[in-house]
């Protein structure tokens, strides 16, 4: 939301606006993938008298699917790039937090910021103990994503006029990607006017900060944007880290141990977390590498292959699959998109996008240093000055 304006002035409106649609469009496409993996994971199970997932038991994740489906080593695999994403995930958050709060606040120093923040998140959302105690917290983060929305279309046109652990922890998680399309109509509303609005109003200074506060004015209304983004980076670090802490209970063998062992066991993820998040403290960078070699496997390339491993291969699977495919032509039109996915994703995505990613970081290395005490300070700094 924040970094989007950004990459909107990098791309251009033309070709930003009608890709965000396309991209929205197949991360649907995969999400009804992922459903039907799940669904066919867990009769699969409940065939053999071997489920133990559903509510308040053993959570379910991506890689026990794809091993269950695909195979031991792919499930590994799996298992080994999700972790990365979640955690870049995680890591992007703190340095969210530490870079709002440094717009707050430049007397004291992003890396200072991040020790404080990464310490906050450490002693707090670490305790949460599973996806259905977030229901309160994520009413809260929309509050703020949605004020933020707001806030940043008024300031722009101001300026012109002058996951497959969620499935399981649904009631029906045969249902999840019916309602997942729905949520991209709320998606649409914090990402795409104020990404276009703002490069209408600020086209040279949006293309220089990756972070939409650079552009707008300093004011109380910017101010309550950046402490509620930051509230809502609380919950996303949350979010996106808890399936880590799951795979790491079930590592140690914490996974189905009272709270008071369970929950405390988690504690070296998110110290290993923050401690990246003060090595490398590249906001951009880190999104770059969790969009491309992430997000590329988890969201597009791993649903699209195990779909085409689980049902390709054979007539049988798919006569007998749980969960039918729902676009015209069925299943030679489902499979088609699902190699196209596959292949575009996996040499795009991962492998240009991968490489790209890997020479700005070790850019920002080289110009920054490790553990830089603070990253594009000088810009905020002049920002504020200039907008305030």
């Amino acid at each position: 939301m924040l970094a989007l304006p950004n990459a909107m002035a990098n791309t251009g409106i033309r070709a930003g606006v009608p890709l965000l649609f396309v991209y929205s469009i197949f991360s649907m496409f995969t999400i009804h993938l992922l459903t039907a993996l799940y669904a066919e994971y867990k009769a699969r199970k409940v065939k053999t008298g071997k489920w133990e997932g559903g509510h308040d038991k053993k959570a379910t994740q991506y890689f026990d699917v794809i091993t269950d489906l695909v195979g031991y080593w792919p499930g590994r695999f799996v298992l080994l790039i999700t972790i990365i994403s979640l955690c870049s995930t995680g890591i992007a958050q703190v340095v969210a937090c530490s870079t709002g709060a440094y717009y707050l606040n430049t007397s004291i120093t992003k890396r200072t910021w991040t020790l404080i923040f990464g310490a906050a998140l450490s002693g707090t959302m670490t305790f949460i103990p599973t996806f259905r105690h977030f229901r309160i917290y994520n009413i809260i983060s929309l509050t703020g994503t949605a004020y933020s929305a707001v806030y940043l279309i008024v300031a722009a046109t101001c300026k012109l006029n002058g996951a497959d652990e969620v499935i399981d922890a649904m009631f029906q998680p045969s249902k999840y990607d019916t309602v997942y399309p729905f949520s991209y109509l709320y998606t649409y509303f914090v990402s795409t006017p104020h990404s276009i609005l703002i490069q209408l109003a600020n086209p040279t200074a949006n293309r220089e900060f990756g972070n939409v506060y650079g552009v707008v004015p300093v004011s109380a209304a910017r101010d309550v944007s950046i402490v509620l983004m930051i509230i809502h980076q609380f919950v996303a670090y949350a979010l996106y880290v808890t399936p880590v802490f799951f795979m790491w209970e079930k590592l140690v063998g914490t996974h189905q141990k009272p709270l008071w062992i369970r929950l405390p066991s988690r504690l070296p993820v998110s110290l290993f977390v923050w401690f990246i998040a003060l090595l490398l403290p590249f906001y951009n960078t880190i999104n770059a590498i969790m969009g491309s070699f992430g997000n590329s496997f988890t969201a597009f390339v791993f649903p699209a292959g195990a779909y085409l491993w689980v049902y390709g291969r054979s007539a049988e699977a798919r006569a007998n699959a749980p969960k039918q495919p729902f676009l015209p032509g069925g299943w030679a039109t489902q499979l088609t998109l699902c190699v196209f996915l596959f292949i575009w994703f996996l040499v795009f995505g991962v492998g240009f996008g991968m490489w790209a990613s890997i020479l700005n970081l070790v850019q920002n290395v080289n110009t920054y240093s490790a553990f830089a005490e603070c990253y594009q300070c000088a810009g905020i700094i002049k920002t504020n000055q200039l907008n305030g």
